[in-house]
Order: structure tokens, then sequence, then C-alpha cells
């Protein structure tokens, strides 16, 4: 977001070249789409012209076979074997019945959707195809012959598997049937007829009535109504009832393909084609593809010239802003080298110079400082000669040991171990442990001095931090202020607290020690704290050194100024000072911790 907010040079050339590319291919995707359109419509015309074509082709030969289905009513053998037949003479029975397959043949050769005829004759008993006799038809055979001849236009009606026309002679004066007719159509023939739809688009068909009761497909040979398409069936509810034909896209076997259908109110049927889009959008998806590619050579054509005014003038500004940054954090090991011989050549030497010079500067600056507070560590612990003092209380517990004196022996061993503490090295770092230890010590003694005037709470030691290496003498100062300065005048009722309390986070992320030290103390007021935590900040030269600011200054000496070691000041829930002291893993990052400062 940042990026957004204050764009630098690379992205606002980027931004420039969007600006003046994007309206002009927007007004060319909008020609494209408006083209597009216009194209699929004259497409969808023309599937729908030549789809017109054949369903009228196929209602022309129904037609032709209703005509002469009318017609065969008014045969002369027909209505003799039907209605007088037990009249005849075996002879003139068997010479019209022969005659009368003649006529069937000949009503079958001339329309070619038809694959076979069957005429019932009640009165026979008989069932006359156009080669041969079978069997009576039955009760649900003639009763469905019925049915389909109450509607006045032709249907097609799926029978066993086969689709047929019907017709019959209706009885007169409740007298019964004289004939049933069964046109058997020819599903081969009709499919021939419609696979010429599709022959230039290896498209599928599908033809089927409007109540769904059969099909024709050369999508599957043996297709049935279960098995129309979804998608099919949709674009057919969309188009019924607003017009005789429509189009759209449908999706089958997975595939994307544009349909056409058209509806027959004669035969009460639907005829729907349905081709591949990429067989007839194909060159049109060839001119999106085309344009798209020059859009992406556009924009990458952008991205190169871009890039390379980025290698000229921005890479080189953003090296520079990067060790500017560094340099702000204080890494001064930083040298730029530039390979061509331009301004930012002699940019970076001016840049390496100044950085030098810094280097210099800052490394004089440090030495003094750290001469100076190492002079005010040694001054703060000469106060004292402790090597003396020792040797003085190494003397007074073997006479208290020796004359059986517990008490006195308890406190010089503490003295004693007190000022070992301070003379057995001259190292300026020793372990968390020791420096606990000691400061432990120090309480010890302390309740001598004031008894039960001052309750102590020490928790346990963080075994885990035991080896971790701190400056000497940071705890006890604190401990030593807090007695001086918040409970030394308390009669009763004094409290001291210190916490240990651990720091998430590893060598490098922040982890740490924080060691809080609390007081009930009854002289802290606002101005007090104020004060101290002013002085933490404070740098002046001459500034009184005190055993607090003393400990803050060692811990940032001791862990760098980039850290965040050093001591914090707050009201502590007693009432008193609370002084936290942050102790980082050696060469950690920043990490602040929260003080409730009251």
């Amino acid at each position: 977001m940042r990026a957004f907010k204050y764009p630098n040079i690379f992205v606002r050339i980027v931004v420039l070249f969007l600006l003046l590319i994007i309206p002009l291919y927007l007004l060319v995707f909008i020609i494209n789409h408006t083209s597009g359109g216009i194209l699929r419509k004259e497409i969808a015309g023309s599937m729908a012209s030549r789809i017109g074509s054949y369903s009228a082709l196929i209602d022309s030969e129904i037609n032709h076979i209703e005509q002469m289905k009318t017609d065969f009513l008014n045969d002369e053998d027909l209505q003799k074997l039907s209605t007088v037949s037990i009249t005849l003479s075996d002879y003139e029975r068997l010479t019209a019945v022969n005659r009368l397959k003649k006529k069937l043949n000949s009503f079958k050769d001339s329309a070619r959707l038809i694959k076979d005829i069957q005429v019932y004759i009640p009165n026979l008993e008989k069932t006359i195809r156009v080669s041969t006799y079978s069997d009576p038809m039955s009760e649900p055979e003639m009763k469905m012959i019925r049915d389909s001849n109450t509607l006045r236009s032709p249907r097609i009606i799926p029978w066993n598997g086969e689709l047929i026309l019907a017709l019959y002679d209706p009885p007169h004066s409740g007298a019964r049937t004289n004939f049933y007719m069964k046109i058997v159509l020819s599903r081969e023939a009709m499919m021939t007829t419609l696979q010429q739809v599709t022959a230039k688009e290896d498209g599928k068909f599908y033809m089927t009535n409007l109540e769904r009761s059969w099909m024709l497909s050369n999508s599957h040979p043996q297709a049935t109504v279960e098995g129309v398409p979804a998608s099919l069936e949709n674009l057919l509810k969309e188009g019924a009832g607003r017009s005789d034909s429509g189009f759209g896209s449908l999706k089958l076997d997975g595939q994307p393909f544009f349909g056409a259908y058209q509806s027959s109110k004669y035969l009460n049927t639907v005829l729907l084609v349905a081709v591949p889009e990429n067989r007839i959008f194909g060159m049109l998806d060839r001119y999106n593809l085309l344009l798209w590619l020059l859009s992406a050579a556009t924009v990458v054509i952008v991205i190169v010239f871009s890039y390379r005014m980025y290698k000229i003038i921005h890479r080189p500004l953003q090296v520079m802003v990067r060790a500017l940054r560094k340099v702000e954090d204080g890494d001064l090991n930083i040298a730029l080298s530039h390979g061509k011989h331009d301004e930012f050549k002699y940019l970076f030497g001016q840049f390496n110079v100044m950085v030098s010079r810094l280097r210099v500067l800052i490394r004089e600056v440090y030495e003094e400082r750290i001469h100076s507070q190492q002079a005010q560590l040694k001054q703060l612990q000469s106060q004292i000669n402790p090597h003396f003092l020792y040797n003085t209380i190494f003397v007074l517990h073997r006479m208290a040991s020796s004359y059986g004196l517990p008490d006195v022996t308890r406190f010089t061993d503490f003295l004693g171990k007190y000022f070992l503490f301070l003379t057995r090295t001259g190292a300026d770092a020793v372990t968390l442990a020791e420096e606990w230890n000691h400061a432990v010590i120090y309480t010890e003694i302390q309740k001598v001095r004031f008894a039960d005037r001052i309750e102590v709470e020490w928790p346990e030691f963080p075994s885990c931090h035991k080896e971790l290496r701190v400056p000497r003498m940071i705890i006890q100062p604190i401990l030593e202020n807090a007695y001086k300065y918040g409970l030394e005048k308390k009669v009763r009722g004094g409290r001291l607290r210190i916490a240990a309390e651990e720091i998430e986070g590893g060598v490098n992320d922040g982890g740490g020690v924080m060691i809080v030290i609390e007081d009930n103390g009854d002289h802290l007021d606002d101005e007090t704290l104020s004060g101290l935590n002013r002085s933490l900040c404070g740098d002046e030269i001459g500034q009184e050194i005190t055993g607090l600011l003393n400990v803050h200054r060692r811990l940032q000496l001791y862990y760098g100024a980039g850290s965040e070691a050093g001591l914090q000041f707050g009201r502590s829930e007693l009432g008193g000072l609370l002084v936290a002291v942050k102790i980082p893993y050696r060469g950690g990052m920043k990490h602040a911790s929260r003080i409730d400062r009251g």
C-alpha cells in the first residue's frame, strides 16, 4: 500500500504508459466484442434457416404420408375386407388381400420415411403387412391407435421402441371398428435426413416432440428421452412460448456448443442442432487470441522499457536510499560501487567519502565515551577497599564461629561472600546466577539491620538463564536505592519484591530477561518519577551519575546502543517505585516490554 501511496519513479513510469495504452485497448475490445456479437447473430440466423429447411422437409414427408393414409381409407379392397368379408368367397377374399398387399407395398415405396405398414382387420382377425400376415393387434395397441386419432394434426407416436403414424376406421352406430392401420417410420431414414443438417460442422442434432416422449439424435444412436442433456432442455425451456426458433450456448459432454432450434407446429416437434463453438467461432477466437497476444506483447514492451529506465535511473537511486537507511540504523561498514561512468559514479564516490569520515568521527567519540564510563565505574567500585574489608571479615567470622555466636557467624559469612564477589575477579561481566546470588546476600545483610521492619520476596531463580552474561553490580545498586530512599524510614510493614520474567523471542528477535524490583515506599511523587525517567534520556556533560543511572548506562554500554537494555521506571502496585531491568540476549533485536507505570 505504501508503494501506491508514495509511488517511486519506476511505478510512475509504468502507470503513465498504462494510462496511455489502456484507453486504446478498451476501444479495441469494445469494437471486437460488438463485432463478435453481430457475427454470432449472423451465424445463428444461418443455422436457423438451415434447420428450418430440414424441419420443413420432414414435415413435407409426413404430410405426404398423411395424405396417402387418408386416401387409403376409401380403398375398395380394404373396405370390402373390413365390412363384407364374410360374404366373399375364399377366392375373392384371397384376391382382395393380395391386391391390398400390393397397394401397401406401393404406399411404402412412395415414402422413404416408411419402414413398414400394418393393417389389422377385425373381421379377418389378421394383420396384413406388406409381404406377410401376422397375429391380431393387442388391445393396448388398438387403444393407442384410437387415442392418437383424436388429434386434429398428425402425431408421431412412440410404441415399443418404434415411431408410428396410426389410422383407424371409426365404427358406425355402435358397431366395432372396421380396421386399424399402423405406419412404422424408419428411424434410420429420418436420421439420415437430419444428419445432413450438421454434415459441414460435425455437429449434433436432437429431434423430439414437445412432450419429450421420443427423441432422435446422432449424439447417441440409441438416445432416449431420459438422455436429453440438461443444458439442451434448459435452452428449449427458455425459448418455449416466446418464439418457434432460438439459439444459445450449451454444454454437451463437457464441451461448449452453440445450439439453434426450430419448432414445428404441424408435427408438434422441435429440431435442435448443436455445433462445437470452435468450429463456427474458431476464426473469431483466433482473432481474440491475437488481440490478447498483442496486448501481452505491449505489456511486455512497457515492462521492458520501464525496467531499462529502472536500471538506468531508479535502481541506482534505490541503492543509494538503502545505503542511507543502513547508515541511519548505525551500519557504517558500507561502500557503494557503480560500474558506469556517469553522474551516479560521482555520487556514490562522495557517499563513500562521507561514510568514511562519519566512521572516523563516531569511533573517536565512542572510544572517548567508553573511557569515560569505565573511569566512572572504576571510581564507583574503588570507593571502598574490598580486599582489606574481606580479610577483616574473614577474621571476625572465624572468631564468632569459635566463640559459638551463630548470628554473628551467619552475618560475617554473608559479608564475606559479599566482598568475595567484589574482589575475586577483575572481569566486568559475570553470569546472571552470580549477580542474582550477590543481590540475595545483600538483602540478607539488610535483614540483619532492619529485622522485621522490611519483608523481602525473592522468587526462585530462573535456572534457564543462569549462564547469561551480564555486567557486574546491576541488581544490588537498585536494591540499595530501594532501602535508602523508599524503605529506610518505615517503622513497620516495609515490602521489597523482586521478580524475574522471561521475554519471549530468540537472540535475533528480541528475547531476554526482565528483572522487576518494587517497593512500597511512601515518598515517591509524580515529579520524582518524571525526573527519574528524564535522567535515563539525559546525556549532558557534567550530569550527576547516581547509582541507578550508572547501572542504566553500563547496561547500554555493554549491550550496545541499538538494543533496549537498561532500566525503566514506573509506579509499583505496592505504592512505591518499580524498576525494570531489561537484559536482552547478546545481540538480540529490539523488543520493548510493557511496564505498568501506574
